[in-house]
């Protein structure tokens, strides 16, 4: 995938879906809250137009207690008035004025009548009424009345705004028997202004159901879908929800025993929000296609030098070490890229250098190697020799002479060998043997010396010529000092997980200061290289160096003397070193 696809799709993922996805997420958590506000404020609405009603209707049925405190009332229905003269003078005169003046109170109510439980009592025609012309219903209201209490009914149950009808009865002056029967026919002008009162209105329907359930009918009124229906007929009784697009708020009237429910859909609620939520997300929508393609071109402009550096990159070969030259760049131009570009340049002037270097290496190789191959013929030809004076002298029975021959001989096949630096620590140990026998011969009996090895020394790799050039320093510096016998033990051993070596001769020893000077240009390795070049001990130096190099670890060379006793240079060996040898 090119890098510029890599760039539009990290665009899209980590840009253009989170900001669509956040803003969807966004908005429907706005959206949400300013609906549940909204059901919310509305609930309010409906419980204050419940108040109100409540008030309304304790007014209306106020007037049962006014004719209930009213003697002149009471004595009518009691059958005080013998005659029908002063039936009707006491109804004129006291009582007639009372029911005027309540109706006038109360525009709502459009009809009172009172039902008379005495005989004795005169009927009016439309005011005051014999409880025998009393409605079934009505009847059965009046049987469930208990004392005290009204009830409200509500008539055409069927209508959209249905009217109400309140019962109760009137007692006697001593509340001992019941006297009469108060109905008051209120018109559906006070239901419909509670409707809107509590947000019935414009595309807000709002009816009365049951206390629970609701009418079984297969179709649900108009503006309420079905489902929503069937919610309103289970036994839920939480004030408010939402189904799907449209709101529900609800109340109970304890009065008139059933549920206000005021419905509509979200969509007329927030119509203008919708319109401005299109116009949002088309907005958005344009926003980002534009914000993409910008960011499309500007990668692209700045990933086609890279392409084109790339592409060079892919052509480039031994045979082809031609400089980029990008017909993009501009001169004096120092971003990013072009600092890429000028780096990758100087890169393939200097490959190109190097391959030239490497061609004129290979040419000095292959003739060094030639004069290699001339200079094999000097050291076959003094091996031979020494081969030759080696038999000479044992055919002459000259031991002495034969036995140096054939150290010496050994000695110059190792030290002459092109095997390499690595070999083992036993052909070590036998060439400081054969270089000790040479000087023994030298020195006769003043020289003696003994090895100890307890470790499989043929299993140990190690550096070549680690141990000749301290017992070189042994003999040249411990022996050549004293005319006393001088001896030289080389010990080899494990101890836990490191291989010691020791050289031990019996010498004059190093003076102090000049031992502490060698101590330190030991410790300090290759930054006190030049002094030691200057004041000698390189030899020890240079072994010193190699061990540490090659075994690694914390493998190192120590050395201990003291003034006319002796010397003493340890190696160490680390088990690590060991282990990658």
């Amino acid at each position: 995938m090119s890098i510029v696809r890599k760039i539009t799709l990290g665009y899209i993922i980590l840009i253009f879906i989170p900001v669509v996805v956040f803003g969807y997420y966004y908005y429907s958590q706005i959206y949400g809250n300013l609906t549940n506000q909204f059901v919310q404020s509305r609930q309010k609405i409906l419980e204050q137009a419940y108040a109100n009603m409540k008030m309304d209707l304790t007014r209306i049925d106020s007037i049962q207690r006014i004719l209930q405190n009213n003697p002149y009332v009471t004595d009518y229905l009691d059958g005080v008035y013998e005659s029908d003269s002063d039936s009707i003078y006491a109804y004129n005169r006291n009582i007639s004025p009372i029911i005027t003046q309540s109706l006038s109170n109360n525009p709502d109510i459009e009809k009172l009548q009172i039902y008379k439980t005495k005989q004795r009592a005169l009927p009016i025609t439309d005011r005051l009424l014999d409880i025998s012309t009393l409605d079934s219903q009505g009847m059965e209201v009046a049987r469930k009345l208990k004392p005290g209490q009204g009830v409200w009914i509500i008539s055409d149950r069927g209508a959209a705004a249905p009217s109400l009808i309140f019962y109760q009865n009137i007692y006697n002056s001593d509340f001992t028997e019941k006297i009469g029967l108060l109905e008051l026919h209120v018109g559906s002008g006070l239901i419909r202004k509670f409707y809107e009162a509590a947000g019935g209105r414009d595309n807000w329907q709002a009816l009365l159901l049951p206390e629970h359930g609701v009418p079984s009918r297969e179709v649900a009124p108009a503006g309420i879908d079905m489902a929503t229906w069937k919610l309103l007929g289970s036994n839920d009784t939480q004030p408010y929800f939402i189904n799907k697009k449209t709101i529900v708020n609800q109340l109970y009237m304890q009065e008139l025993k059933v549920r206000i429910v005021v419905t509509g859909k979200i969509d007329d609620v927030f119509r203008t929000i919708k319109r401005k939520e299109i116009f949002l997300v088309f907005t958005i929508i344009a926003l980002l296609a534009a914000l993409s393609f910008v960011y499309y071109a500007l990668a692209s402009k700045i990933t086609k030098r890279i392409l084109l550096l790339v592409r060079h990159m892919r052509n480039l070969d031994d045979d082809n070490l031609k400089q980029f030259i990008s017909k993009k760049a501009k001169p004096n131009r120092l971003d990013e890229i072009e600092i890429l570009t000028s780096t990758y340049n100087s890169m393939i002037r200097r490959m190109d250098e190097l391959i030239n270097n490497i061609h004129r290496s290979e040419l000095r190789n292959k003739e060094a190697a030639y004069k290699v191959l001339q200079a094999q013929i000097k050291p076959h030809f003094l091996y031979n020799t020494l081969e030759t004076i080696r038999m000479l002298a044992e055919s002459n029975d000259d031991k002495e002479v034969a036995d140096i021959s054939f150290w010496f001989g050994k000695l110059m096949r190792y030290s002459l060998s092109s095997e390499g630096d690595r070999t083992f620590l036993a052909n070590e140990i036998e060439t400081v043997i054969f270089y000790l026998n040479i000087h023994k011969m030298r020195l006769q009996d003043r020289l003696t010396y003994e090895v100890n090895v307890s470790v499989d020394a043929e299993q140990i790799a190690c550096p070549r010529f680690i141990l000749q050039p301290l017992v070189e320093n042994c003999i040249v510096h411990g022996a050549s000092a004293i005319l006393r016998p001088f001896h030289i033990k080389i010990q080899v051993w494990a101890n836990g997980d490191e291989i010691h070596i020791s050289i031990t001769d019996s010498g004059s020893g190093i003076q102090e200061e000049k031992l502490e000077a060698i101590r330190s240009r030991l410790a300090m390795g290759d930054d006190n290289r030049a002094d030691a070049e200057n004041e000698g001990g390189i030899g020890l130096f240079n072994v010193s160096e190699r061990i540490k190099s090659f075994f690694g670890g914390s493998s190192q060379m120590l050395i201990d003397s003291e003034s006319d006793v002796g010397t003493c240079l340890s190696i160490i060996i680390t088990t690590g070193g060991i282990g990658r040898i």
